[in-house]
This record gives C-alpha cells, structure tokens and sequence, in this order.
C-alpha cells in the first residue's frame, strides 16, 4: 500500500482507539489498571491486535523518515541554523495522524521510534537502545548513554555542553576546564580533571565525581564532591553527599545494568530506557520488591525472561512491544 495514500485516508474506529493506546502507554503516566485494560482490549479480536499493530508502523514510517534527517555539525554556521529550525518544524509537518496525536508525537515520542523536538535540536543525540562516544576536544572524552541528547553551549570558561536529557560519562584531563550545564544547575571541572557520570531524567540530576573532583553551581549555592562521591538536585540542591561506587556507576559504559536491591519499579524503568516498546507492571507485581543482578544492556529481553523467572512473576507480551511482568 502506498505511504502518502494510506496516510491520507481517515482512521476507523479500532485505529483511533490504538492510537490512543500508543500515546497512553508512552505518556509515562500509565497505570496498573491501564496495562490491564490495554490486555482486554487486545484480547477482544485478531482486529484490534492487527489495528494497534498498524499504528505502531504508521508511527515508524514517520520516525523512519525523521532519522534520514543528516545529524546537526559540531560547528553550527547560518546556513546549518536554518536547517536545524526545518528539522524542528519536521514532525508537525510529517505526522500523517489527528493533530492532537502530532503534538504528543513530537513531545513524547511513542515507543521511542524518533527523537522528540528537543533532541532534534541538539548537536548529538542516541536513540533507544543506542550508545554514542565523542571526542569534542583534547583530553577531553564523552560518552552517551540511551536516550540522551547533547547540545553545545558557549561558556567563557573553556568547553561546555548542556545534557538535555539522559546519561552521560565524562573524562576531562588536565588543563580542561568543563561546564556541563544539566537542569538548574551547572558541573563545572576545573584544571585537574575529573571523571564524572551525570544523569537528568525530567529535571532531576544525579552527579557521581568517579575520579578527581568537580563542583555543583546552583543557583541555591555551591557544592563540592571528590572521587567516590555523589549528590542530586532539581530546582532545589539539599547539600547531601552519599558515597558512589565507581563500579557500579560505569557498568553502562561496558554494556551491563547492575541493580543492588533496587526497587523492581526502578529497574522496570530502567530497561524502558534501552527497550523498543513499553514493560509495565501487572497486578501482581510489588513495586518495591528488592531486585539484585546484572543484566546485558544490548538484550533487553533476556534481562525480561530473567526477571520474571527470578521474580517468580508471569511475562506476557503484546503488539508493538507492549509486555506486562506481573
């Protein structure tokens, strides 16, 4: 069937309620009873599985499209600006689905299938699943981690960037003087150098100082950490520093999750971020039930089989990448 044809057709009843369940089930605000009713309505005819998996396409063949977009250069000139604001106005052009569906699209991507509107606009971006090293400078060595976007920043202080949104790893050598702008705050490393993790999901950062030390500037004040410490701020920064462990923090750079006890909701959400698809918890799944183990970065779904079995916890899988665990 022709793209631009079947796009232009008007969606039945069963597509419009997939849709739905497409920007539901990725709004990061789905619930227990939503997974269980998304299983009943999968469940009520070959139709509706069919229906929801043809949304799921429709939704590749735009985010198809959107990573042919060339990615943005380290040095921006003119000429690259306007392209970047083409890039940006891409998705509201592009989504062939109601209107309120592009608009979500484009904030909330579904199932991670492209980058959203502030990743499009950032200089370095990794899609679900995808890690990225970089080497902007002399001694200077970042790595990104899944779902992370990457935006240049002019700093008179030497190099800077601001980490949208994501993970990443930063090693700056000596004579490297780094701001890394990252929610309200900024990490700044001076001449020593430093190795650093930095994280920022929704406006909350953790920053973990893995070796030499670096300094928090908030605009509540200053923070301090040295190797094998770490701390956590959103628009407010507690001055409360906890001991990380440096093995733990850098397993991602090597391909591997470690949990130590960590909530069983914690490392659901966790393998969302490296998982297509959604994995949501079941009724008989307890949030804060302890979790401990490794488990490999490049295959989610074997880390799902081992959780389930682990957990003694049934996994049942749906159209478009949906499982429920529980």
């Amino acid at each position: 069937m022709d793209v631009d044809e079947s796009s232009k057709r008007p969606l039945d009843r069963l597509e419009r309620q997939a849709h739905a369940w497409l920007v539901r089930l990725t709004s990061g605000e789905a619930t227990t009873a939503d997974a269980e009713r998304f299983r009943r309505w999968c469940a009520r005819s070959p139709a509706h599985r069919q229906a929801f998996a043809r949304a799921r396409r429709q939704w590749q063949r735009v985010g198809d499209a959107a990573n042919r977009i060339p990615a943005q250069p380290l040095q921006l000139t003119a000429r690259d600006q306007r392209h970047r604001w083409s890039r940006r106005a891409f998705l509201g052009a592009a989504v062939a689905a109601p209107a309120t569906l592009a608009v979500v699209a484009a904030v909330h991507p579904p199932l991670g299938l492209w980058p959203s509107v502030s990743a499009l606009t950032s200089d370095f971006h990794t899609a679900t699943g995808e890690r990225l090293r970089i080497v902007p400078g002399a001694q200077l060595n970042i790595q990104l981690d899944t779902q992370t976007s990457l935006r240049r920043r002019s700093d008179r202080r030497g190099p800077a960037f601001e980490l949208v949104q994501g993970q990443a790893a930063v090693q700056a050598g000596a004579d490297v003087r780094l701001a890394l702008y990252a929610g309200a705050g900024c990490i700044v490393v001076d001449e020593d150098g430093a190795t650093l993790d930095v994280r920022n999901t929704n406006g909350k950062v953790r920053v973990a100082c893995l070796a030499g030390n670096m300094r928090i500037e908030h605009p509540e004040g200053r923070l301090q950490l040295q190797a094998g410490q770490q701390a956590r701020y959103d628009d407010r920064i507690s001055g409360v520093v906890t001991r990380a462990d440096p093995t733990d923090f850098s397993a991602w750079t090597e391909g591997m999750l470690v949990f130590r006890r960590a909530p069983l909701s914690e490392v659901v959400d966790e393998i969302n971020r490296y998982r297509r698809g959604r994995v949501m918890l079941g009724r008989t799944a307890s949030v804060d039930e302890p979790v401990s183990g490794r488990f490999r970065i490049d295959d989610p779904e074997a880390a799902l089989e081992q959780l389930g079995q682990g957990l003694s916890l049934q996994l049942r899988r749906y159209p478009g990448g949906i499982a429920v665990i529980g």
